[in-house]
């Protein structure tokens, strides 16, 4: 049975349920996954309510809620618990919606960049106990860890089983027992949760207010602006990976996603960690991988983010080190002429997302 590979967070003891062996998930589009977790969102810049939407306010010269200061109306929102509540109020109207929207960006937002800043590897499960990678855990950690036994389940989907007593291994970072199984939430995926629970209040409620349910889904580049430029940072050594060298082409970058390879791959190549022989070259190698940052906390962001947090002086670009250990894997999997035969491959893999609109 071929090795598999798991995206674990062991210091927080947190894993994701992808799985699978190193070259299917490096070479599949599972690595992409990690994107939305690593990187960090940025907060859009809501426009003030328009003069139009505050003069609708006062159609009714009835005292109401709607005459209220604006100052207010902030107040009433930041009060509401309830964010179902919140997104009511904020549909009744335009000028409502645009005081709504700062809570729904903070309700999408939470979903997004969870890993940042966490210790990140993607290990495999024929890792040895004892074998940890550097600067992970201190001497003190480990030896709490060296002496630890554990249950875990072996075996796939057709036949499982589960065997006790067995010798604590970074590997079981990955185990339920061990760490929270954390399922990556897409903001539009909570969206469309929203709207089924507001349908059928929509069918109580003046046409306008049913109108505006769309509202509440957020564009994808809402908190991954694509007009700004991205980079990787291994927060851990102070290096970071700019997309261009690592792109295919440049029109695959699309914000901190680039289509084919991207961050989520070079973070899987460079932290995958085991004792057994892999079949994917790495560094040049074939044999147990041993990813120079494994262990190592990252994060995605913008640079202008990065240049108004620290000084860039200290922070190392390693682009062009990154692109010739993906040149070098990936030619070995695919042939060397890999910028003009990798398209071809990815449009047709099996696993190909039905709403994939990777630009050819």
């Amino acid at each position: 049975m071929k090795e598999l590979f798991h995206f674990v967070a062991p210091r927080a003891n947190v894993a994701l349920p992808q799985k699978g062996t190193l070259g299917e998930m490096l070479f599949g589009g599972t690595a992409r996954h990690l994107v939305p977790l690593l990187a960090v969102p940025v907060r859009p810049q809501r426009p003030p309510p328009t003069l139009r939407a505050q003069q609708a306010r006062w159609v009714n010269n009835a005292p109401s809620l709607s005459n209220l200061p604006t100052e207010i109306h902030c107040l009433i929102f930041d009060h509401i618990e309830c964010l179902e509540e919140v997104i009511c109020l904020g549909l009744t109207s335009e000028y409502f919606w645009t005081l709504a929207q700062p809570h729904l960006d903070d309700y999408y937002m939470s979903f997004l960049g969870t890993w940042s800043g966490k210790n990140f590897v993607c290990v495999g499960d024929e890792v040895e106990p004892d074998d940890y990678p550097p600067n992970l855990f201190s001497a003190e950690e480990l030896d709490t860890l060296r002496p630890l036994r554990t249950t875990v389940r072996r075996g796939d989907s057709g036949f499982q089983w589960w065997q006790c007593n067995t010798p604590f291994a970074l590997s079981h970072f990955a185990e339920e027992s061990v760490s929270e199984i954390e399922g990556f939430v897409h903001p539009t995926t909570e969206a469309l949760s929203l709207l089924e629970y507001f349908a059928p209040l929509g069918k109580r409620k003046p046409p306008t207010f049913a109108a505006r349910g769309h509202w509440i889904i957020p564009k994808d580049s809402a908190y991954f602006p694509k007009d700004q430029s991205w980079i990787l940072r291994n927060l851990t050594t102070k290096e970071f990976v700019r997309p261009e060298p690592i792109a295919l082409k440049p029109k695959y970058i699309s914000g901190p996603n680039i289509w084919v390879v991207g961050f989520g791959e070079v973070v899987m190549l460079r932290t995958c960690w085991s004792s057994a022989p892999s079949d994917v070259r790495i560094n040049n190698t074939v044999g147990p991988p041993r990813g120079v940052w494994a262990g190592y906390r990252f994060d995605i962001t913008t640079i202008a983010r990065h240049e108004s947090d620290m000084d860039s002086s200290e922070w190392t670009d390693v682009s062009d080190e990154v692109a010739r250990e993906i040149s070098e894997a990936w030619s070995y999997e695919f042939g060397c002429d890999i910028r003009e035969e990798l398209w071809l491959w990815y449009s047709k893999r099996p696993n190909r997302g039905f709403f994939d609109d990777t630009p050819p």
